[in-house]
């Protein structure tokens, strides 16, 4: 078998990355937008001696659960991959990777939890962009194309929350009065309860006289904090004359503040699902100490502290630790203590022993590489219950590998739909001795 060869197959599954699976004369085949139970022709892009790949020209038998993608974008921004497939379904191919990942390393799970779900639309209070100048000086403004570093333009964002998508269509018109030599990296959109903010990365600093012109044109079209980076900086910095800070509610009676370039979860309506699952399933204690650790701005510490006697947050940033200090003291939160550790060290960790003798729950937000540096230490803790909130199923599995080596049992598990119509998994485990 050839490129470009045209091929028809059966399809019976889909990848960790939402690609049709079908094979022919045994050999597996890898197809963008094709769906389970489907027959589908496509041809073939490449060739492997173990697999291959290919792009869709024709389905014979459509699945039952294909829809009409609502986004006119689809398939060729790379944003959302699952448009196709209906969103219950997107749920059901979430658990079956999740499952298939314990099952792979034979790891069971007593209780499966009901999935966290919310509108698959408007769900996004977050967002970067590219962007990049066209030759005629107007900015392009959209997000990467699949498999691809091309910018495709976007006027419109049906994931977006909508005060973010009515700023996406007046972002070039914001950015025209920018001096040529001002080169755009990226922009980051962000709304919180509150407020809405446009962050700016860009090749060099801007003046006050370069400020105060492109907020002009802000003033005339949107009421958004601007805040600007470029290489020297850290962090961004506002431009803007304004004082209120971002901020967004984690339950009824407490609230994070936050800056542009701060981890907040992308969905908030899922957040809130997320926290009250957690507290639902910890075992409460208020004469204990739970420790959470990658707590970003404190988004599960404030929260435990409700619920225990001493939280201690632990961050590798600096400046979040700061901003989670920050907000404890707006929520009245004097039990919650934040510490800067470099989580990919262990040997970090030694000031939480010295703190805290005996810990009851720790909770562990990681990125997507996962805690394997911090394991060692999570199962010396010998805490009775350790929550593990996941945003990559292989790493979350090989973590838990380490735990119920140690003596654990994995007590719970669910998916935590927090990117709707995307091949993410998120999921919270629960571990107990």
């Amino acid at each position: 078998m050839r490129v470009n060869q045209v091929l028809t197959c059966d399809i019976d599954d889909l990848s960790h990355d939402g690609r049709g699976v079908g094979r022919v004369d045994g050999k597996a085949y890898f197809i963008d937008g094709a769906l389970p139970e489907e027959t589908v022709t496509f041809g073939v892009t490449v060739q492997k001696r173990n697999f291959g790949e290919g792009r869709l020209l024709n389905i014979h038998s459509d699945s039952a659960y294909r829809v009409t993608p609502e986004c006119k974008y689809f398939s060729k921004c790379g944003g959302c991959s699952l448009q196709h497939l209906e969103h219950t379904q997107q749920i059901e191919f979430k658990k079956h990777q999740l499952l298939k990942a314990l099952g792979r390393s034979n790891i069971a799970v007593e209780n499966i939890l009901d999935s966290l779900v919310g509108d698959a639309n408007h769900y996004r209070r977050r967002a970067r962009l590219a962007v990049q100048r066209a030759r005629d000086g107007e900015f392009l403004v959209g997000f990467r194309n699949s498999r691809s570093n091309r910018i495709e333009p976007v006027s419109h964002c049906l994931v977006l929350d909508p005060a973010l998508d009515a700023l996406l269509r007046n972002l070039p018109l914001l950015l025209a009065n920018l001096d040529q030599d001002i080169n755009i990296t990226s922009i980051e959109l962000v709304v919180g309860d509150n407020a809405l903010a446009i962050a700016i990365d860009a090749n060099r600093d801007i003046s006050f006289e370069e400020a105060n012109a492109t907020l002009q044109e802000m003033s005339h079209s949107t009421v958004a904090q601007l805040w600007w980076r470029y290489p020297a900086a850290s962090s961004y910095q506002r431009i803007d004359k304004g004082t209120k800070s971002l901020q967004f509610e984690v339950s009824d009676d407490l609230k994070i503040s936050f800056e542009p370039g701060q981890f907040i979860q992308v969905n908030g309506v899922i957040n809130r699902q997320m926290i009250d699952q957690m507290l639902k399933l910890v075992s409460k204690n208020t004469n204990g100490v739970a420790v959470d650790l990658y707590c970003g701005s404190g988004n599960l510490s404030l929260p435990l502290a409700r619920h225990f006697k001493h939280v201690i947050g632990v961050e590798g940033y600096s400046s979040l630790v700061d901003a989670a200090k920050r907000n404890a003291d707006i929520n009245n939160i004097n039990n919650a203590e934040f510490l800067v550790a470099d989580l990919s060290k262990v040997g970090y960790l030694n000031a939480v022993t010295k703190i805290a003798s005996k810990i009851d729950l720790v909770v562990l937000d990681p990125p997507r590489q996962g805690a394997a540096g911090v394991m060692s230490w999570v199962v010396k803790s010998r805490a009775k219950q350790i929550i593990y909130i996941s945003c990559h199923p292989s790493t979350m599995v090989r973590d838990a590998g380490v735990l119920i080596e140690s003596g654990y049992k994995l007590k719970h598990l669910g998916v935590m739909d927090m990117f709707p119509h995307t091949t993410h998994v998120e999921s919270m485990a629960v571990f107990e001795l």
